[in-house]
C-alpha cells in the first residue's frame, strides 16, 4: 500500500513537471484528426480535422492507404484556424482490412506526418424470426413476429 502511494506520487510529480515544461509554448501548429476506428465496409464515415494555432500557410492532406495506393480524403490550403466535419465512402472489403490514414501537415517551416489504423470490416446481414411455439404439426398455422 505504501509503495502503490509512493509510486502515486512519483507519476503525479512527474506529469506536473511535464506540464510546467511544455505549457505556454507557442512553437508551431496543433493539427487532430479524428474517425472511427472500425469502420463498416462500403458505407459513409465521418472524418473530422481541426487546426489551431498555425503561424503560416498550410498544406493538409489525409490519405487513405493500403497496398502503396493512396486515396485522398481531404486536401486544404489553411491560413487560419479550422474545423470540419466531412464524409468518405468507406472501401468495400470482404471481411476484415486493416488500412492506414495517413496526414500530411507541410509549410515553409513546417512539416508533419502521422499515421493510425482504422479497420474496415463487412457485416453479413441476419434475419431473426420468432414464432409463438418452438415445434408445429402438419397443418397447424403459425403466428409469426420479425424483427
Amino acid at each position: 500500500m505504501v509503495a502503490r502511494g509512493f509510486l502515486a506520487r512519483e507519476l503525479l510529480l512527474l506529469a506536473s513537471f511535464l506540464f510546467l515544461s511544455v505549457h505556454g509554448q507557442t512553437s508551431g501548429p496543433y493539427f487532430m484528426v479524428t474517425f472511427p476506428a472500425v469502420i463498416e465496409s462500403g458505407s459513409e464515415a465521418t472524418l473530422c480535422t481541426s487546426l489551431l494555432k498555425p503561424n503560416e500557410t498550410l498544406q493538409m492532406t489525409v490519405y487513405l492507404v493500403h497496398d502503396n495506393q493512396n486515396r485522398t480524403l481531404l486536401q486544404e490550403t489553411l491560413k487560419e484556424e479550422f474545423h470540419h466535419c466531412s464524409q468518405f465512402k468507406a472501401p468495400q472489403v470482404e471481411g476484415e482490412s486493416v488500412q492506414q490514414i495517413r496526414v500530411d501537415v507541410k509549410g515553409e517551416g513546417f512539416e508533419m506526418t502521422e499515421k493510425r489504423r482504422v479497420m474496415f470490416k463487412s457485416y453479413n446481414p441476419l434475419t431473426f424470426i420468432q414464432t409463438d411455439k418452438p415445434i408445429y404439426n402438419p397443418g397447424q398455422t403459425e403466428n409469426q413476429f420479425t424483427a
